[in-house]
């Protein structure tokens, strides 16, 4: 089977020739590329992306960065971004909350005809990644309205130039997992921080149920314009799902319907809505099902999640397992490494049962630490492993 193949008949509960190994290696190639520290199998110049690096591993691809095909279009509302600082020597720096950052200090403003909206990401040499310095929405009261403008005229459109670079570079490996937004929950956290957005729904719950229910609105139309893509077999909703930050009743409140909404019309069409997750997700293991996702992806095992992958494997048979190599496991160090992850694949292989509807992949990503000789012990091992009964 090719990637592709593969990966499909796995998401169908058929028998595909073995577990798909798909790790997540995108903020891993990058750092290493700007690091100059990218191993040399990988560091010539036809070596592009992490989808070439995938290729050369002899991974199965699947690409949720090559599916970031939306882009917004504004009526009154008007965006402008400002870089400050020196530019990188290498040119800009992908990063994937924002495409891409050309110097240290990148600077948005939203104008709307209720004020103007602020946001900063700076970049942080040392953790070779952005972090968001100053949210859009800082006060409540005095940024209400400009924010419910800015969300109310904003629409979101296929990009079909992306779309086809996405697909064409994803090729026959594997699948390109189309992005949609986010859920209101997570909308709101990068609008406000986590911390604020939190007291903002505690504090003036109608007005935010009221945004809710316009981005979810903006969110199912932009689904109903992809819904029927050729090639398209899943789509994600790029949340970072965590009950540390996504309690229960929050979920329910702010994230519930619009995945029911969502599942059910890519049901329809026989295709598959995932969720990203980052953390503990125990608490949420009912909303999970009641919410008819067919996956979690990159879900991470303990120390780092609070469940293991063979309990999310019994909450449903139907439910598709996503994850096996955290942080933790990745940064083991010579000489008993290999042995190591040799050992903890076949006991995560062995817990799963059948292995149907598995993918082995990244929970959630790949720390750029990880030495490639422990990638490709991951590999040889899920491939050892990983056959289906």
């Amino acid at each position: 089977m090719n990637g592709k193949e593969r990966m499909l008949a796995a998401l169908a509960g058929d028998k595909p020739d073995r577990v798909p190994f798909v790790p997540n290696i995108w903020q891993w190639f990058y750092v290493n590329r700007e690091r100059g520290t990218l191993p040399a199998a990988l560091a010539d110049d036809a070596c592009t992306g992490p989808v070439d690096a995938l290729r050369r591993m002899g991974a199965d691809v699947m690409s949720k960065f090559d599916g970031l095909v939306l882009t917004p279009s504004y009526n009154q509302c008007h965006s402008t971004v400002e870089h400050e600082g020196e530019p990188f020597a290498t040119g800009p720096v992908w990063q994937s909350f924002v495409g891409s950052q050309a110097a240290p200090i990148r600077r948005e403003r939203i104008e709307t005809p209720h004020g103007p909206l602020t946001q900063v990401w700076e970049y942080a040499p040392d953790a070779v990644a952005p972090f968001e310095s100053e949210h859009w929405w800082k006060d409540f009261e005095t940024e209400y309205a400009a924010v419910r403008c800015w969300m109310e005229d904003v629409d979101w459109h296929l990009d079909q130039d992306l779309f086809k670079a996405g697909l064409k570079n994803v090729g026959e490996d594997g699948l390109m997992l189309f992005q949609l937004l986010p859920t209101p929950l997570k909308k709101f956290h990068w609008l406000a921080g986590q911390a604020n957005a939190s007291l903002f729904m505690i504090d003036h719950f109608d007005a935010m149920r009221e945004l809710a229910e316009i981005h979810e609105a903006k969110s199912l139309a932009a689904l109903e314009e992809a819904i029927d893509l050729k090639n398209i077999w899943v789509f994600e909703v790029p949340d970072n799902l965590d009950s540390l930050f996504y309690s229960p009743p929050l979920f329910r409140e702010f994230c519930l319907p619009v995945l029911q909404k969502a599942a059910r019309m890519i049901h329809a069409r026989g295709k598959y809505l995932f969720v990203h997750a980052c953390g503990r997700l125990r608490q949420l293991a009912d909303l999970l099902l009641e919410s008819e996702i067919d996956c979690v992806e990159g879900q991470a095992h303990p120390p780092i999640g609070d469940w293991h992958l063979n309990e999310a494997r019994n909450l449903s048979p139907q439910l598709i397992v996503c994850g096996g190599m955290t942080a933790v496991e990745q940064l083991w160090s010579a000489p008993d490494a290999t042995a190591r992850i040799n050992n903890h694949v076949r006991q995560i292989m062995e817990s799963m049962g059948t292995k149907r509807r598995f993918l082995y992949a990244s929970g959630c990503g790949t720390s750029p630490d990880t030495p490639y000789e422990n990638l490709l012990s991951f590999r040889n091992a899920a491939w050892k492993y990983g056959s289906i009964s």
